[in-house]
């Protein structure tokens, strides 16, 4: 069986715990910009573990480079399985036992993938996994419990910057993924893991942090031009130094209109989710 097929699996198993939460809470959009929320902090924790420590590598058996492979794995992992279960712990605020469940059921999974080899350690451990998963979901019940209890706009503030964070970040993941442009900084030797350093962990986190800046202020709507204005400069900053490459008949035309998209879709959600906990 080709190796992609157990990580099919994965998007089932997300696929099923999302929708039963989205049947029992209703409230889709809330839920998509918490989905977006969960995911991102699953990205990010994983990226310093698997693209800077190196601490494993997925094999879904797309792509010849190892780090392809470990980007397209760390993608399905983390949105169909990492991010509908923080959801669903979120939304239900599950007790630590069910936590405790979830991160026993995490480990046997990885154990599988290692039987079947679609998946390998380098340093890492499965208990490891364990560990981290019942801490990652007991930081995200916490934050859910904040946002919707304490009802101060800084954790509202934050759920919106991993989301323009990770918005603006999965267009260039899967932009890398089918060849069409990366970030040569030179980090490292790999092209991919090279591309994923600079705008995971700098670029667009200061980006998003601009956005943020200009959604807090409620200014008026005209000013929503700035960040764009600020993310294309760069853009064709990184671009005339060569930094940012295109390939394969891409054009910068084609990533700006990517990034409007990408801001409006980052406008919308602030304007019109979690609007219950935007009090003081």
């Amino acid at each position: 069986m080709p190796n992609i097929f157990w990580y099919y699996g994965l998007i089932v198993i997300g696929a099923v715990i999302t929708g039963y939460t989205i049947y029992k809470m209703r409230n889709i959009a809330d839920l998509f910009t918490y989905f977006l929320f969960a995911t991102a902090w699953s990205w990010v924790g994983e990226a310093i573990v698997l693209f800077v420590l190196n601490a494993y590598a997925y094999k879904p058996g797309l792509y010849t480079d190892p780090f392809a492979e470990n980007i397209i794995g760390h993608i399905i992992a983390n949105s169909a399985l990492w991010a509908s279960a923080a959801l669903a712990v979120m939304c239900f605020q599950l007790s630590y036992l069910w936590i405790g469940f979830i991160s026993v059921f995490f480990m046997l999974i990885e154990e599988v993938f290692l039987k079947v080899d679609v998946y390998s350690h380098h340093w890492w451990h499965t208990y490891m996994t364990g560990i981290i998963t019942f801490i990652f979901m007991v930081v995200m019940k916490k934050c859910y419990a904040i946002v919707n209890e304490k009802k101060y706009k800084l954790p509202r503030n934050m759920v919106f910057w991993t989301v323009a964070w990770i918005i603006i970040q999965t267009p260039t993941s899967v932009l890398m993924l089918y060849g069409k442009q990366f970030f040569h900084v030179n980090w490292v030797d790999n092209i991919y893991r090279d591309s994923t350093l600079f705008t995971g962990f700098l670029y667009h986190v200061c980006m998003a942090f601009i956005i943020l800046f200009f959604l807090c202020r409620k200014l008026h709507p005209v000013w929503y031009v700035v960040p764009l204005f600020t993310l294309v400069a760069s853009d064709l900053f990184l671009w005339k130094l060569n930094i940012l490459v295109f390939y394969n008949n891409w054009k910068m035309s084609y990533l700006v209109f990517i990034r409007a998209a990408s801001l409006l879709i980052i406008i919308l959600l602030e304007k019109f989710t979690l609007r219950k906990v935007n009090v003081q």
